[in-house]
């Protein structure tokens, strides 16, 4: 395939870089993807995912073997927990074709040239390429280059205690049933998001799932700043990892806890609370690009755009990108120069990013004033 000539370079091996390049790799455009870590380890996240949209652009099918562990949301969405998508991809990944994962490789910067790109990595050495695609997320390095006055997503006014336990933790199993579905309540000032999944081993099984929990909370501005997870500015550039949430805010939580989530999730949300390593703090930031390429640099996913979860379309607004930019490298003639390739998916996406993004800070507008009825 013509296009397999070009030299393609992805920063970034979480679900996005991922997702991009087994899409690559079905169309036959070789990649090779840069990641920091040897693999990642992470939780306290629920997914909602379009399994024929996933089908669509990487060419593996989780709803066949090995099956992506799912429950039913609503429409023709499904519910998974973070690891177990990220397990798929990464697996899927490692045995498909033309896919090199380059893994402990930390990028310090990226630089564009005329024609090349250059990846600077942590111990100085350099990598080059036809194209860099950034999947490195919200905090994304690839952003800072094609975006230097833009680099950072804005803290969008709350905070979201995200947790995952295991439901055999619990005094008994969590009445709920096995097919899905998710619990969204408004209550006292804060917005509940809760879910059971499928156990670590795909069990369905009452006592042998996992429960998942989304306490979406307004107000902690100071407890980020002193935490370092906001700049002056406001703009967001940590989260608060298990082991950086003190016992006076597990204590303030826990304590609330039975004032606000109903039966039955209150139990769930208790144990996730006070167990060490099952919660953490994420501040909802929002990025709305002014564009999302430059010279042979493009973002895709949490790189391009930063939503609140509360949209339901994160994960899925990356496969989009994806899909389209993984197509768009296998079906142009190789004498078309990569800037003008990289603008056209720019073209493309870019208004509708910019929508969802203010369909995304409307949301949380709202929440911030439906929490400020309650402002104590």
């Amino acid at each position: 395939m013509a296009s397999s000539h070009r030299d393609i370079i992805v920063v970034g091996a979480s679900l996005a870089g991922l997702t991009f390049a087994l899409a690559c790799a079905k169309h036959g455009v070789p990649v090779r993807v840069l990641e920091r870590a040897e693999r990642r380890v992470h939780g306290g996240d629920n997914l909602s995912v379009n399994l024929a949209s996933i089908a669509a652009a990487v060419g593996c099918d989780p709803r066949s073997a090995p099956q992506l562990p799912v429950v039913r949301a609503y429409r023709d969405r499904h519910l998974t927990a973070w690891p177990a998508l990220y397990d798929w991809l990464r697996d899927r990944a490692g045995e498909a074709p033309g896919i090199t994962l380059m893994e402990n490789m930390t990028v310090s910067t990226v630089e564009s040239g005329h024609d090349k790109a250059t990846v600077v990595l942590a111990d100085g050495s350099t990598l080059s390429a036809d194209a860099v695609i950034g999947a490195d997320g919200y905090r994304s390095t690839v952003r800072r280059a094609i975006a230097p006055e833009l680099p950072h997503a804005r803290y969008a006014g709350y905070i979201v205690w995200r947790g995952l336990i295991e439901e055999k933790m619990l005094p008994s199993p969590v009445d709920w049933p096995s097919n899905g579905g998710l619990w969204i309540e408004f209550s006292q000032g804060y917005r509940l998001v809760a879910a059971v999944l499928p156990g670590r081993d795909g069990s369905l099984d009452p006592g042998q799932r996992q429960v998942t929990f989304a306490w979406f909370d307004a107000g902690r501005e100071a407890l980020l700043r002193r935490t370092h997870c906001l700049t002056e500015d406001g703009y967001v550039v940590g989260t608060l990892g298990a082991d950086a949430i003190g016992d006076d805010v597990r204590d303030e939580l826990a304590r609330l806890a039975p004032r606000v989530w109903p039966d039955p999730w209150v139990d769930a949300v208790t144990a996730g609370v006070r167990a060490a390593g099952t919660m953490r703090g994420a501040p909802i930031a929002e990025y709305r690009p002014d564009r999302l390429a430059s010279g042979p640099l493009a973002i895709i996913g949490d790189a391009a755009h930063v939503l609140s979860p509360m949209t339901g379309s994160g994960y899925a607004t990356g496969v989009e990108d994806a899909a389209y930019l993984a197509g768009l490298l296998a079906g142009v003639a190789p004498s078309m120069p990569m800037d003008v390739l990289l603008k056209q998916y720019e073209q493309a996406r870019l208004p509708y990013i910019r929508g969802l993004v203010n369909h995304s800070m409307t949301l949380s507008g709202e929440f911030r004033r439906y929490a400020a009825t309650f402002a104590r």
